[in-house]
């Protein structure tokens, strides 16, 4: 869980600064995860994006998560909302 997320961040992170934006730009995540338990691992992952206040988040525990026929199968996936050029 930790490294699928790790790897999310880091493409939202990539996808933020190509667009003149940074990840303090975010103002909510949505996160969905397959097992809820887990959830240690999605916030360890987060903390290393974003300093001082988080976006607004909400965790949702869902059956399956991406497509089943990949491998590995995806654990967690990430849905974000922000405005570059307006600060928080």
């Amino acid at each position: 869980m930790y490294e699928q997320t790790k790897k999310i961040f880091s493409s939202i992170k990539s996808l933020i600064e190509e667009a003149g934006g940074e990840m303090d730009d975010i103002m909510s995540l949505q996160i969905f995860v397959n097992n809820l338990n887990e959830n240690t691992e999605v916030w360890r992952a987060r903390q290393e994006f974003f300093k001082g206040d988080f976006p607004s988040s909400t965790l949702i525990e869902v059956s399956r998560v991406g497509l089943p026929h990949v491998f590995p199968p995806m654990r967690v996936e990430i849905n974000c909302s922000g405005y570059i050029g307006g600060s928080r």
